[in-house]
This record gives structure tokens, sequence and C-alpha cells, in this order.
């Protein structure tokens, strides 16, 4: 057991002895752990005030849980109030090992239910933007097809580059990853699932789309002399030495946003083919037996932790539609 010294202790010589911290003992209740998820969302939303929304309370409320949660651990946080939010060295570090134990609890209490047959629990997934419009994708299937034996568990989807995703997977923040396969992560298994179909665009705007509405030839050298929408992360090699031929343009880490730049009529891009249905005549695709090629479409997930039932179950229908 520890003592708690007050401040109006002495001792001999009168001097006042120091207030002892209480240590944290171990053992986590239920409200520990709502105080823990409290504290990761206001580090993920960058501060209590852009945490309200996230978490449904005021900021008095926010500050005061978490002030109850470093009572708890026995150290402190983090700084908040005029000069802003901000995380102390032990709060930083406190802060890996609670992300930690919530993702283990989760996958806890998703193995706890899988041995009663009770589907229970969050599968997170990210993906690339743009791949949920594209009828060769799996992924609306397998949702589908997944909640009618599991009702009760949640999907959460979020959309970033290849890169965030990829991250996602590897640091535990998700469960699976939909990636293009330019590049493979050892720590991470890799399964195909649809092959997306690309091409090279330019917007109704575009010099090149006034050639074509009057059925003026467009050659190949022609297209090389504009310039074009670079994706800001690693691409495979061959896309790689045929972007090279183009002047330098415009950088863009999602799809929405090169297809934005494309419709400007200033570039060229290129884009999933998929991406023409809701664009109708306002893109045209350029010599697509020159610069269409495919990308295969992959499944991410870790290989070094035992998954939880409801996400084997998962996987195995995502992997079975893609096939």
């Amino acid at each position: 057991m520890v003592v708690s010294y007050e401040s109006n202790n002495h001792d001999l010589m009168g001097t006042a002895m120091p207030r002892r911290k209480k240590s944290f003992s171990g053992n986590v209740n239920d409200v520990d752990l709502r105080l823990m998820r409290v504290f990761k969302a206001v580090i993920e939303c960058g501060g209590l005030s852009a945490a309200q929304a996230e978490l449904g309370v005021g900021r008095s409320t926010i500050s005061r849980q978490i002030s109850d949660l470093e009572t708890r651990l026995g150290i402190r946080l983090c700084h908040r109030g005029r000069s802003g939010f901000s995380l102390t060295q032990q709060g930083s570090q406190a802060y890996k090992y609670i992300d930690q134990f919530l993702i283990s609890a989760g996958e806890f209490a998703s193995n706890i239910a899988s041995i009663s047959n009770m589907m229970v629990g969050k599968i997170k997934i990210g993906m690339i933007d743009f791949t949920l419009t594209d009828t060769n994708n799996p992924l609306i299937p397998t949702i589908k097809q997944f909640k009618e034996i599991a009702p009760d568990v949640t999907v959460n989807l979020m959309t970033g580059s290849p890169n965030e995703v990829e991250r996602g997977v590897i640091d535990g923040d998700l469960h699976i990853g939909i990636v293009p396969d330019y590049q493979r992560h050892p720590s991470l298994e890799y399964a195909t699932l649809f092959e997306e179909e690309v091409g090279l665009f330019c917007g109704s705007e575009h010099p090149l789309f006034q050639a074509v509405r009057k059925n003026r030839p467009v050659t190949e050298k022609e297209i090389y002399q504009y310039k074009l929408v670079h994706r800001a992360y690693f691409e495979c090699d061959r896309l790689r030495q045929r972007k090279q031929k183009f002047p330098v343009g415009s950088t863009a880490y999602q799809t929405e946003a090169v297809m934005a730049l494309v419709r400007s009529g200033v570039y060229l891009g290129f884009m999933p083919r998929h991406c023409q249905t809701f664009m109708g005549n306002e893109l045209h695709e350029l010599m697509p037996d020159v610069f269409g090629y495919s990308t295969p479409i992959c499944a991410v997930w870790r290989t070094d932790r035992k998954h939880s039932q409801i996400m084997q179950d998962f996987l195995k229908i995502l992997r079975e539609i893609g096939a």
C-alpha cells in the first residue's frame, strides 16, 4: 500500500515533506478504458477543442476526464490551457502504450466473443480514394455478405495515400488496407483483389481535347509536350519512366485531386478509367493503346500477429470474392 503524505506533515527539522504521487496499480477497469479513449481522441484530433465534436462533450468535461486519467496513472500527460495543448514527455510515452493497449483490448474482446460464436467488434479498413467506384472492387459485396453472418460487427472505412494506408496497417491503426501493388513491405502480407485499369486523360478545356473534337490526329510526341500531374508517392518503375517524358506539372496525392487538376484544362493526368463514368464529356482518354495500363490492387494486413476471428472471416470472404 502506498502512503500519501499531506503537505502539512513536517520532519524533525520543521521542513515540509514532499507529497508522494500515487503510483499506478496496474489494474484497469471500464472507467480507465473510457478515459484512455478520451485521451487518445484528444491527441488524434489535435487538442481539447477539436475533440469536442468527436467525443460529444464540452471542453471542460474533456479536461476533467484527462485530469482523472492523470490521477489514475500518477503522471502528468499534457499541458492544456490558454497556451494550447501539448504532450509532456511522459504523456508522449504513455500515449504509445495506451494506443497499444486499446488495440489489444479490442482484439481480446473480439476473440472472446468468437469463442461463444458472438461476432462483435470492429474492422478498420483503409483504402486509396476512388476504388469503391470500380465495379471490380470486391469490398462492397464483401461488406454486404459479412454483415449477414456478423450483423453486430462495425466496419469502419477511411481513405488515404498508399503510404498512409500501409503505415496505418503497420502501426495497428487499421486491420486491412487496400492499395496498389507498387512496392511490398516485409511485415505485410499481400493478396491481389482486382486489376485497376488506368488511362491518360485530358479535360474539356485542354488543347488536346479541342484537337480531338475537331478530329485532328494527335501524336504521342505531341502529347509529351504537355504538363502532367504527378503522384506524390512511390509508383512502379514502368510508370515513373513514362512520366519522366512529360514536363514537370503539378503534384497530387489522391485521384480526386488529379481529376480536379485535369478538369482545369491545364494538365494531363493518369486516372482509373472508371472515373470517366462520373465526368462524362468532361474527360477524354488519350491514345489508350499507348498510355493505358493496369495496376493490381491488393488487400494488405500484418503477418506478425494473431488475428481475431472476425478479421479472419472478413479476409476469407474478401479474397474469395476478389479471386
